[in-house]
């Protein structure tokens, strides 16, 4: 499994409760970065004491990600909803 995926799957294994987690990776490194976990427990406690911010940026050696806080029990905020790019192509047949 490569570092990102292992990445991934302890976000998702994590406890966030109303809370779907993303890390959208902008660098990545070749170890993984020890201050992560902390790092979304902090964020979480932050929310639930009343932050209204969801988006937040991790940084540690070579890592550089967005970690994004998808409520579970509301539709999300435009400003941070996740949407497809497609690009239509005309085919001649």
């Amino acid at each position: 499994m490569e570092v990102q995926e292992q990445i991934w799957k302890a976000i998702a294994d994590m406890d966030t409760p109303g809370f779907f987690v993303t890390a959208e990776m902008e660098r990545v490194g070749t170890a993984l970065p020890e201050g992560l976990m902390g790092f979304v427990r902090e964020k979480m406690e932050r929310i639930n004491q009343g932050a209204t911010a969801r988006k937040f940026t991790f940084n540690e050696g070579e890592w550089r990600m967005y970690i994004t806080f998808f409520p579970t029990d509301r539709v999300v905020d435009e400003r941070y909803a996740l949407k497809n790019k497609v690009m239509i192509r005309n085919r001649k047949r």
